[in-house]
């Protein structure tokens, strides 16, 4: 379930990331830039800086501490996991959700440390 709610919590960022990049791969007129500059423009009027501290800051800050909390404490109790470390491709198989929870800690410190990157230089 924590896995699930990480990703919940990154993919709003996520998707407004992607459409911020997604607007500048062409002239405003051609497709994907068109309905990428529509969604970005509604975005930049109906979000607030405090929402989107929240959105680009909180949430994704949330999901690296609950992440790394989570996984440093399945790493200490789980003695499985970490001889599956070493075999390499029997974490897979045993372990998919820590994948998840691994994959969505990493896109939530992505998504944090551009934002900090993005408001330091601004």
């Amino acid at each position: 379930m924590l896995a699930i709610s990480e990703w919940l919590m990154v993919l709003p960022a996520t998707m407004l990331l992607t459409v911020a990049a997604l607007r500048l791969l062409q002239p405003r007129q051609y497709q994907p830039a068109r309905p990428s500059w529509l969604i970005f423009e509604w975005t930049t009027t109906h979000i607030s800086r405090l929402g989107a501290a929240i959105l680009f800051l909180g949430m994704p800050g949330l999901v690296v501490v609950a992440g790394c909390v989570t996984l440093l404490r399945v790493w200490r109790e789980d003695q499985t996991l970490r001889q599956d470390a070493v075999v390499g491709l029997t974490v897979v198989r045993r372990h998919v959700v820590i994948g998840f929870l691994a994959a969505a800690t990493l896109l939530g410190a992505a998504i944090l440390t551009l934002a900090v990157a993005h408001v330091v230089v601004d």
